[in-house]
């Protein structure tokens, strides 16, 4: 076993950090006040192979590993988390549906532009009365001569606002439970398509949505793999997606541990650096060393997708542990900063108000410890 990073992925860390340092980092308070996605990112992440970092290069993406996409995910979201996911999301999310679910028509048709930069394609799965069990949908298709009829609502779409094309899930027969299940793409210009945008308590720069979908009608050629394999696509791309919410966790955390040691370095109190206080030493250095253990964690779990191992409950313990972690340090670096840390002025607030969004998106924390349970008892508490 090998902890130390190639040369290449030393290259790609650089550039990610150096990217998120000088394209981010000058506009994020901006952005975040006005509520509005920075879309120059997408373009700027599209033509130095970011948003693609683990599509096949046939398909316009970079053709990394997942332990590679991780490094990259985890430097940008040192920055913002909210930007990255709003920049390359999609990236994540639909692409990896696509290129593993896809035909491959749909593949040359969808994979490039968005690998680019020129397309955003969102991901409708959430609804009203759905979260993680995601087989007893309500939104409907119909198949009506050769167009698919879509009827039904979507809650809290990444990029549900910008993006050019939405692939839905959606049940085609009750009566077959998830064997009726299809996945969908549906040009957000389909008549009948709405989007409505959700103020989050973070993701300040970024676009949730809810959707609805009325009488909207697509080509039948649209349905993405077959009936049946909507939820199993689906949830490919959403294991990934774990990957990526792990990673920009552990960015968040180093980014909210730097500022920490920065500021205990150069606040001084009764005449001396808070930092030579025994309890900002102990908060600071029970940070760093949980984060030493996490970080590999996540990369192992990152290791085992890219080697197509089982890697289920290796990669929720992964989701659990980072996105705990940088709620923990997001707070804690809030009380080392004291009320200076609950102003846009330092890093701290912008990961305190994004991080608790990780322990919900991608399933949340109580899902993934069902996840091991049901691994290592062989027993589903669900059933």
């Amino acid at each position: 076993m090998n902890f130390n990073l190639t040369e290449e992925q030393k290259m790609l860390q650089d550039n990610a950090r150096n990217f998120a340092i000088n394209e981010m980092l000058p506009t994020i308070q901006e952005f975040e006040e006005q509520r509005k996605v920075n879309h120059d990112l997408t373009k700027k992440m599209g033509e130095l192979g970011m948003l693609g970092i683990h599509i096949p290069e046939q398909y316009g993406g970079s053709g990394y590993d997942y332990t590679a996409a991780a490094i990259v995910w985890e430097q940008l979201s040192y920055v913002s988390w909210s930007q990255t996911l709003s920049a390359l999301g999609h990236g994540v999310l639909a692409a990896t549906i696509l290129n593993m679910g896809a035909s491959e028509e749909q593949k040359q048709k969808y994979l490039p532009p968005l690998c680019r930069g020129e397309s955003i394609i969102a991901v409708g799965a959430v609804e009203p009365n759905t979260g993680s069990d995601a087989g007893a949908l309500e939104t409907k298709a119909e198949l009506v001569g050769d167009e698919w009829v879509i009827n039904g609502t979507k809650n809290f779409i990444t990029s549900g606002g910008i993006a050019d094309t939405v692939l839905v899930l959606c049940q085609t027969d009750n009566s077959l439970g998830w064997k009726g299940i299809a996945l969908i793409a549906v040009d957000t210009n389909t008549p009948g398509f709405s989007s409505h945008p959700v103020k989050m308590v973070g993701d300040l720069a970024g676009d949730m949505c809810n959707l609805a979908f009325l009488d909207c009608r697509v080509p039948r050629e649209n349905l993405i793999n077959k009936i049946g394999r909507g939820l199993h696509t689906t949830l490919r791309g959403i294991d990934t997606a774990r990957l990526f919410i792990s990673a920009g966790a552990i960015g968040m955390t180093q980014c909210c541990l730097d500022a920490s040691i920065k500021y205990a370095k150069e606040r001084s109190q009764f005449g001396k650096p808070i930092g030579s206080f025994q309890m900002i030493q102990d908060t600071i250095a029970s940070l760093a060393a949980q984060l030493m253990a996490v970080r590999w964690q996540v990369y192992y779990a990152a290791d085992l997708k890219s080697k197509n191992l089982p890697h289920g409950k290796e990669l929720s313990a992964a989701k659990i542990l980072a996105s705990d972690l940088a709620v923990k340090a997001s707070e804690q670096a809030i009380r080392v900063h004291g009320a200076y840390g609950c102003t846009d002025d330092y890093p701290v607030a912008r990961h305190y108000r994004d991080s608790i969004l990780t322990t919900i998106l991608g399933g949340t924390r109580e899902m993934h410890i069902l996840t091991i349970g049901r691994e290592l008892l062989n027993l589903d508490a669900m059933s």
